[in-house]
């Protein structure tokens, strides 16, 4: 077995595949989660005049045959229904332009009948007077019983069409419209949501640099040499927070690197030694998880697992892997897991509302005594939101 990847004696860090992860900071950021995203590819909808053209066109061959059927005529069908159905399809395509310019979506049923009704009747009307036009200019004329009145079919045949054009027409219309607004409200709930997250994401930076910088502070007049080491690797920390900026996502391996260098300032804080085991399963590792979430569960491991009065090394066990297609973390410190461990602060409040964001339904994180040890247990299940 290879040995352990350690930084400076300090820290110990493994990989239960025994490679040890890349350093943090020699992370390719073109080689991160955001580069394997795929985008989103937009279908095709058929527009209102494709739709349009191609119901006027079957309504035009059930019309000449119809008047096949009826007359007997062959040009005197192919006549009528040239006539008559193209100017139904022009006459469709006038409303729907000054229907989209005067009328406002959605349409009530109160409104959509009675309109529907309207427009079918007159569009009949008109129909009805141009088929007597047309049948005035046809070159030989048809054959008619002498009961027949020209007049009535085209009334209620273009009447009918006309009602059921209308009826689907206004009802598309209403459905598309309240399918644009449902929309429109699920993307301002996104846009508040990841509004939210940043602001989240922002709450850890400003907090573990407080904590950092009152270290530093505390270390200057008796240790000046740790204090100037503390700077250095705080400013190599905030590198990576800012090379990663807007990205609210991230791999695990990623974030686990993190962690180490966040230990590795940690080290410097206090004298004992701070000694943290990283074991993580291979596929466990390009599992995406929001940025910065294993943070605050180191950081109160650290926190809580250091007491004053302990003259023990300080041993966190940090462990990733797969369960059923599942992520399972734990972070394990010495120590009770008291009314101290159950304060509510800025780390916890925040790591459960990131879950909640981005794992709606789909994320456990559980605090709980286990011997001598406090273990904090993150379960987390694809896909992940908000990425």
């Amino acid at each position: 077995m290879d040995a352990p990847h350690v930084f400076e004696g300090q820290v110990d860090h493994q990989s239960s595949n025994n490679s040890p992860i890349n350093p943090i900071l020699q992370t390719n950021s073109k080689e991160n989660f955001f580069s394997k995203r795929s985008s989103d590819l937009s279908p095709q909808v058929t527009t209102f005049w494709q739709a349009n053209l191609a119901g006027w066109i079957i309504i035009a061959l059930f019309g000449i045959f119809s008047r096949v059927a009826f007359f007997g005529d062959w040009a005197y069908a192919l006549f009528m229904a040239g006539i008559s159905d193209t100017f139904g399809f022009l006459l469709t395509c006038g409303v729907h332009l000054a229907v989209r310019r005067w009328l406002h979506w959605p349409v009530s049923a109160v409104r959509m009948v009675p309109l529907a009704v309207l427009l079918a009747f007159a569009g009949g009307l008109v129909q009805m007077l141009l088929a007597h036009q047309a049948r005035l200019h046809f070159p030989s004329g048809a054959d008619m019983p002498d009961s027949f009145n020209p007049a009535v079919p085209p009334l209620i045949y273009y009447t009918a069409v006309f009602l059921v054009w209308a009826l689907a027409y206004f009802w598309l219309g209403t459905d598309r419209a309240a399918r644009n607004e449902r929309l429109r409200h699920s993307d301002a709930r996104s846009a508040a949501a990841r509004a939210e997250l940043e602001q989240l994401r922002l709450q850890l930076d400003p907090h573990f640099l407080f904590n950092s910088l009152n270290t530093v502070t505390g270390e200057i007049y008796d240790r000046p040499a740790v204090a100037l080491e503390m700077t250095r690797r705080i400013a190599g920390y905030l590198r990576y927070l800012l090379d990663r900026q807007g990205q609210p996502v991230c791999w695990l391996a990623e974030e686990i690197e993190a962690v180490s260098a966040y230990l590795r300032i940690q080290e410097l804080r206090y004298e004992r030694v701070i000694r943290c085991t990283v074991a993580m399963d291979e596929d466990a590792g390009q599992f995406p998880v929001p940025h910065l979430i294993l943070q605050g569960l180191v950081e109160n491991a650290v926190k809580h697992g250091l007491r004053p009065s302990a003259a023990t090394q300080l041993h966190i066990d940090l462990r990733a892997r797969m369960e059923e297609g599942r992520l399972v973390v734990t972070v394990a410190n010495q120590g009770r897991l008291g009314s101290r461990g159950h304060r509510r602060g800025v780390g916890l409040a925040n790591i459960r509302r990131r879950l909640a964001l981005h794992f709606p339904d789909r994320h456990a994180l559980v605090l709980s005594q286990e011997g001598e040890l406090v273990v904090a247990r993150l379960i987390l299940q694809a896909p992940i939101c908000f990425a």
